[in-house]
């Protein structure tokens, strides 16, 4: 057996939640512990939540926190394995779907109390969206918590006789979507016009319309149709970018490829490790400089963030252009789509890290908040005028549906290689622009 490091931390044998050998003090003294890094989860986020703040909060010292659990990873594992099961439990629940009006309830059923699962550990749930990247130690249980989660909800798709889509991707992009526009949600990022009740409504005729594309108009008579939305010209407000200075403008060339390279590497080291598990040293390293080096053109990590941010607006702004043309009803619809698409998910790879920040809503510099909220808005004009070319017979909110588009875009590119890291860009293209086509672009089923 190995020697045990004098570094490595003594945790007695049996402190787990069912040990009989805590005690009733010690339990106490454990949940007392959980419940406290939970409220710090909620009120710091999970990456500026240390072990010393847990100890203090729940009135114990260092020591005795790791008595009970060997890291605030180990709590999080904890917590996230009890919402996990709660979601479990929902879909085992689950009644027959179809393209029927029970179908259609129990897949209502069903998101509800998915919904109510999220609320219920919403703490966990915006934390989860987080820490779900490759450079944190609990990415793994993660990823397989929802493979896992995917494949039961795909066995049960089959069963539905689901065409069109193979039911573990249908599965997929279902999750995905779901999760992410939960988050939304919880964020205020949905639109404030609708009731609970309506957002519920329109994310279950989306799933639907996902899952079973010919779905009879009929089935959808219990759900309140909302008034259209009117199309909105999309309108840039100045330059994209334009509150946040250029770092690279007015450098002579050396100076700009050497600023360039450390870019590049805070942009590919955000997308595998996270914005906050990224350091100024991971930094240099990646891009082979000395940390002085990094300070002689940015003064800090956020500079860095903020540069990408800049990128990230000026490239959108071309992408949201070309979206905004493409009309879903015209012969080359599917084609542009597909073009779109394949630009899009480079340009998803590039940014992932640099979006996933925005969305963790920790970050409050003025001007980066000012970039998120014009890029956007102008990503959500765009969509509401695409979806203004669609005669959609379907309850489905014009401003609800475009950000079902953006949790669709942002989370599925990532998601699908999660789930088979061989798919291919093209296989993920065509997975989104099904799913887009299927449920967004619907024009109702084909009448004889």
């Amino acid at each position: 057996m190995a020697a045990q490091s004098e570094n490595e931390t003594l945790r007695r044998e049996g402190y787990g939640p069912t040990s009989l050998v805590v005690g009733q003090r010690g339990a106490r003294t454990r949940q007392k512990i959980v419940e406290e890094t939970l409220r710090l989860f909620e009120s710091q986020g999970f990456h500026a939540t240390s072990v010393d703040s847990i100890a203090k909060a729940a009135g114990t010292s260092r020591s005795t926190l790791y008595q009970y659990f060997e890291s605030k990873e180990q709590i999080f594992v904890e917590l996230l394995e009890e919402c996990g099961s709660a979601l479990m439990r929902v879909v085992r629940r689950i009644g027959p779907l179809g393209p029927t009006r029970l179908g259609f309830d129990n897949l209502h059923w069903w998101l509800g109390e998915w919904a109510y699962v999220y609320d219920k550990y919403a703490t966990m749930f915006v934390q989860w969206a987080s820490v779900d990247t490759p450079g944190t130690s609990v990415q793994p249980l993660v990823t397989g918590f929802v493979r896992s989660y995917d494949e039961r909800i795909a066995r049960r798709l089959e069963s539905s006789e689901i065409a069109g889509l193979d039911p573990l991707d249908a599965a997929l992009a279902m999750t995905s979507v779901v999760h992410r526009f939960n988050y939304f949600r919880h964020m205020g990022l949905t639109p404030h016009r609708l009731s609970s009740e309506q957002l519920l409504d329109g994310l279950a005729v989306f799933v639907q319309l996902m899952l079973f594309p010919d779905t009879p108009l009929e089935v959808f008579d219990s759900i309140e149709r909302p008034p259209r939305s009117k199309a909105r010209a999309v309108r840039a407000a100045g330059k994209p970018g334009e509150e946040i200075p250029d770092r690279v403008a007015g450098l002579r060339p050396r100076a700009a490829a050497t600023v360039r390279q450390l870019i590049d590497a805070g942009a590919r080291l955000f997308a595998d490790r996270g914005y906050h598990g990224t350091g100024v040293d991971d930094v240099v390293a990646e891009a082979g400089f000395a940390r002085g080096t990094f300070y002689k053109y940015f003064d800090e990590k956020l500079d860095l963030l903020l540069q990408l941010t800049r990128e990230c607006a000026i490239d959108m702004q071309e992408s949201v252009a070309r979206f905004a043309r493409i009309d879903p009803a015209a012969p080359d619809g599917p084609r542009l789509l597909r073009e779109w698409l394949t630009g899009y998910i480079p340009f998803h790879t590039r940014y992932l890290g640099v979006m996933r920040a925005w969305l963790e809503g920790s970050l409050q510099d003025p001007r980066l908040l000012g970039v998120v909220a014009r890029s956007t808005r102008d990503m959500h004009l765009a969509a509401l005028k695409v979806l203004a070319k669609v005669d959609r017979p379907h309850p489905l909110d014009a401003d609800l549906a475009a950000v079902l588009q953006g949790a669709l875009l942002e989370r599925v590119p990532e998601a699908a290689l999660q789930q088979d890291a061989a798919r291919t860009p093209e296989a993920v293209v065509e997975l989104i622009a099904a799913v887009m086509e299927r449920s967004l672009f619907n024009t109702g089923p084909e009448t004889a």
